[in-house]
């Protein structure tokens, strides 16, 4: 990152400081270099946090938010074009008239982004301008000439479609997908009373590791009661149980308590995971799901985007918060460690609407532990950077320690709140199977972000058999009138996972389960499925695929247009 820069640059100052006094001892002229280059690396701070703000502004500008502009590379921008170029960690000593010059060269390239975007705004206003004009003159003409039907209809075709090209260039603004209103946010379909429990306990089979392996080893297909009765789009709006904890953090002004409340978010979504042995069902290539929570003023989407990488992106906003992401993961198995690493590729964005404050950050890696010795169970390690983007100076680092030899070692991490790039603000200290609080960086003045509980959040969970947090068992829940407004493609019209949660004999399920699996490697993983709800772009520095919303499912949604979908012509899970 761009403070690993400043901090690497700094470092080699000071031993070229000591490089001097050693040979020179305080002689005047070294003196005198050494001490403009001081002046040059306070100045390098400032430029930075002005040149990343700006490098952030452009690309949104132009395509939107984007994951790929935090990472350890320099990017240099010329005539609007990015080019990359590696940063290596073992470089020579720093030429000095190169340092000496190094100033100058900030200030042109910060210039040069702000005149660019200076100069977006003003091309952006002046084709809104000229489309304007264009269309009052049609309506004058229309109005002064007489013409025959068919050339009116002619004319009324051209203003409709200037009138889109006109909206096309204003929704250019970043994030144009999310709402300020907060009539938006209700829906009365969902004032119903939500469900508690399960029709029945999900039962977890006792030898799952033995029976996974050998129906590796034939080639069969998974069985249903490997899966509990959540699709992947649920299990993503699952998390948001403990949005409490955003919409506190939209309402800070402070972003070093933004991090804090993010972080503590993060740590509930882990917690859900306590275990959970069975994993959520795959969604069919085009399925969607969306869901209210009328009382919070929360709503959110998902669609499964891909089928082979398995991605599902979504998308979850209240008047305060906007969280949006995607699913890409890759998995490895730990042969001498016995479990399975799984490790998300792509990055969560958390806007917050009224500081007008951004926020990406990579989730920890998830180890899926007891496939040598039963039962099975997550444990998270590795680093995730929470930073903001609005301001590149404020960033939250969080460590998960692995679980070690002690019974009591599970779920420990550790975190520091930064800003102006390593003065440390707070420490994030506790367990993610209890709590986590936060501290001065002296470690008093202790203060509780969230307590968990599990006897509190799950009605019953053993190893072999448990029903879902109460928060969870409501959001396959379907009502007469949800099932007259949602497409059919909603994961609540799955057969598969309507029986499993109705039924312990599970047989009909497996039947619908392969049916649903059939469809979708012989007739919808072909050209006709588009992605609707959200776009895709390539990330130039993985050359992966990553998805933000375009905000067209609540369009559908209010128009009424969200039954008559271009997938769901193909994708009906109700009817086979």
């Amino acid at each position: 990152m761009f403070q690993n820069l400043i901090l690497e640059m700094a470092q080699k100052l000071d031993n070229f400081k000591t490089l001097i006094q050693n040979k020179h001892g305080t002689s005047t002229n070294y003196m005198t270099i050494h001490n403009n280059l001081m002046t040059i690396k306070e100045e390098m701070k400032k430029q930075f946090d002005e040149i990343v703000s700006s490098v952030y502004n452009y690309h949104d500008q132009i395509e939107g938010p984007d994951t790929t502009l935090l990472t350890k590379k320099s990017f240099k921008f010329k005539d609007g074009i990015q080019m990359e170029k590696e940063v290596s960690s073992s470089e020579e000593e720093v030429d000095i008239e190169h340092n000496i010059n190094i100033e100058d060269n900030y200030n042109k390239n910060s210039q040069i982004f702000n005149e660019k975007e200076k100069n977006n705004k003003f091309e952006i206003n002046e084709i809104k301008e000229e489309k304007i004009e264009e269309n009052n003159v049609n309506i004058k003409g229309e109005n002064k000439e007489e013409k025959k039907d068919e050339d009116k209809e002619e004319n009324k075709e051209e203003n409709k479609i200037n009138i889109e090209n006109i909206s096309k260039d204003i929704k250019k603004s970043n994030y144009y997908f999310l709402s300020e209103d907060e009539k938006d946010f209700i829906d009365k379909t969902y004032d119903f009373n939500k469900r508690t429990n399960l029709p029945h306990k999900i039962v977890c089979p006792k030898n799952m590791v033995k029976e996974v392996i050998t129906n590796m080893t034939k080639k069969l297909p998974s069985p249903v009661y490997f899966n509990e009765p959540l699709s992947m789009g649920q299990k993503q709006c699952e998390k948001f149980k403990y949005m409490d904890l955003l919409i506190k953090a939209g309402k800070e002004s402070s972003r070093e308590m933004q991090m804090c409340y993010i972080s503590a978010f993060l740590i509930g979504e882990i917690f859900l995971n306590l275990g959970r042995n069975l994993k959520p069902f795959n969604p069919i290539i085009g399925e969607t799901y969306e869901y209210f929570d009328n009382e919070k003023k929360f709503r959110f989407y998902s669609e499964q985007v891909a089928h082979k990488p398995q991605v599902n992106a979504y998308i979850a906003e209240t008047p305060e918060f906007a969280y949006y992401g995607d699913t890409l993961n890759t998995t490895s198995f730990k042969f001498f460690k016995g479990s399975i690493e799984l490790i998300f590729k792509n990055k969560a964005h958390i806007h917050f609407k009224k500081t007008g404050d951004h926020y990406i950050l990579n989730p920890p890696s998830v180890y899926v532990k007891g496939l040598m010795k039963p039962p099975l169970y997550n444990d998270y390690a590795g680093n995730t950077i929470i930073q903001n983007t609005k301001d590149a100076s404020y960033r939250c680092e969080l460590k998960f320690i692995e679980e070690g030899w002690t019974p009591d070692s599970l779920g420990n991490f550790e975190g520091t709140v930064f800003k102006d790039y390593e003065t440390i603000v707070y420490l994030l200290k506790g367990n993610w199977t209890k709590e986590i609080y936060m501290t001065d960086p002296d470690g008093n003045n202790r203060v509780d972000l969230l307590t968990l509980d599990k006897e509190q959040e799950y009605l019953n969970n053993t190893i072999e058999s448990y029903v879902l947090p109460e928060y969870s068992c409501r959001l396959n829940q379907i009502t007469p009138e949800l099932e007259k407004i949602l497409p059919k493609n909603d994961s609540r019209f799955r057969m598969d996972m309507r029986l499993l949660e109705e039924k312990e004999e599970t047989d009909e399920a497996q039947s619908y389960k392969l049916r649903y699996e059939e469809k979708q490697r012989k007739e919808l993983c072909t050209d006709e499925h588009k992605i609707l709800f959200f776009d895709e772009f390539l990330s130039p520095e993985t050359e992966d695929k990553y998805y933000l919303p375009n905000g067209k499912y609540w369009e559908y949604r209010k128009s009424g247009k969200i039954m008559e979908n271009e997938n769901n012509k193909i994708l009906d899970l109700e009817g086979y």
